[in-house]
């Protein structure tokens, strides 16, 4: 009886030191894309059928706003992103991306929200990926040479959040 007890402590050893170690291999969380790197390029469908590609607004800074039509905090950011857009005109390039929605949904609440931000469609979240977002909303401001200069996960409270960050890239 008591060899039977060391056999079952220390298979429960070994078995609690593998999981241990196929955690920390294999639940690390990705680093993705941080402040400093190269932004990943893209060319994504927008709502308006048109399509946007990253690589074409390089010489202006890019403000990309990740988002879904069921979060609150993204809704709750878009009129403050608006207003950021409207004070700053073409000098900066704003896109709100849509992540792994079908475009009647996110028409239906561009609509009744009465948004006017460039809208783009991540339908298969393959942007979404490369820029390893997990939660919504997730801001990521890209500099004129294109490479992210500042990432906010979580929504903007104001329209002078949004404009002074822009200013110190300018």
């Amino acid at each position: 009886m008591q060899d039977r007890k060391k056999t079952y402590k220390a298979t429960f050893a070994i078995i609690g030191i593998f999981l241990l170690l196929v955690c920390t291999i294999g639940c690390a969380v990705p680093v993705g894309s941080q402040v400093g790197d190269k932004a990943p390029d893209f060319t994504l469908s927008t709502l308006d059928g048109g399509a946007v590609k990253l690589g074409d607004l390089k010489g202006n800074p890019v403000v990309l706003s990740f988002w879904t039509t069921s979060c609150t905090a993204c809704i709750y950011q878009m009129p403050f992103l608006e207003a950021a857009s409207s004070e700053v005109g073409d000098e900066v390039e704003f896109v709100a991306i849509d992540m792994g929605e079908n475009s009647y949904a996110v028409k239906a609440t561009v609509d009744y929200y009465g948004f006017n931000l460039q809208v783009a469609l991540d339908s298969d979240e393959t942007v979404s990926t490369a820029y390893n977002i997990i939660y919504t909303p997730t801001n990521v401001i890209i500099d004129k040479q294109g490479n992210i200069h500042y990432i906010r996960t979580g929504a903007f409270t104001s329209t002078a959040e949004i404009l002074n960050i822009l200013n110190d890239i300018e």
